[in-house]
């Protein structure tokens, strides 16, 4: 068999004569009549969709992610750097933010008294409910004191936190709890949390609106309800 490359597929030719004289075949019937390369490509494609031919299902592998008793010493390690680094690592992780959508958060985002978190820049833009456990609310809580507006954690200086400055905090903190097996970034932590969340027995439905993913054949007039129940397994599987 002769290994062929067409873009990024890989197929396998059979080098016998019979196939050779196809090829020609197709050939000598393209030049004449004066097919494009565009054309051709959507010839192909129609040839495959009659002869119902589909490609092979490609292994995506496993997500990285961290054990349980891996996050337990990264999150110990955070807190003894600091607390407010602790309580960053800690927010993070829980609400599954993506690290642009962490790092644009801010106090009024919270709903202490409804135990949710409004992440409102995540991808394309959108808004969407957190569900939050009573423990982070209330360390939140304490964290804030009485301020009512601002980034939700600020540096020294008093300014908004960056992307690049949570990605290098939390690989400090990775290999301040001697975590090698991966590569910890703010994205393992979110695929962390969400394999926690499925192992508790989060539906996959939900598990997708909590993380701020769309519901294949969703329409805007659903989302609301889609968050109140996700809201509602949320707070049966952590109760």
């Amino acid at each position: 068999m002769l290994p062929f490359r067409y873009s990024k597929i890989e197929c396998e030719i059979v080098d016998t004569p019979g196939f050779k004289h196809i090829i020609n075949l197709i050939a000598k019937n393209f030049a004449k009549e004066n097919i494009t390369y565009s054309q051709s490509q959507y010839i192909f494609k129609e040839v495959r969709k009659k002869l119902e031919l589909k490609p092979e299902k490609k292994n995506r592998g496993t997500v990285k992610r961290l054990s349980r008793k891996e996050y337990q010493n990264f999150i110990n390690a955070a807190y003894e750097k600091s607390s407010q680094t602790g309580l960053m690592m800690q927010t993070l992780f829980e609400t599954a933010a993506r690290v642009d959508e962490f790092t644009s958060l801010n106090a009024d985002d919270i709903y202490f008294g409804e135990l949710r978190i409004i992440i409102r820049s995540g991808k394309g833009n959108k808004r969407r409910e957190v569900p939050m456990e009573e423990h982070l609310t209330r360390l939140l809580s304490t964290h804030l004191k009485e301020r009512k507006t601002g980034p939700i954690f600020r540096t020294q200086r008093g300014t908004r936190f960056t992307n690049r400055r949570i990605q290098q905090i939390v690989k400090e903190i990775a290999e301040s709890a001697d975590i090698s097996s991966i590569e910890v970034t703010p994205h393992t932590l979110r695929h962390t949390r969400a394999t926690f969340l499925a192992e508790n027995g989060m539906s996959k439905d939900h598990l997708q609106v909590f993380l701020g993913h769309d519901l294949p054949g969703t329409t805007q007039i659903y989302t609301k309800t889609a968050a109140i129940d996700t809201d509602r397994e949320f707070r049966k599987i952590t109760g």
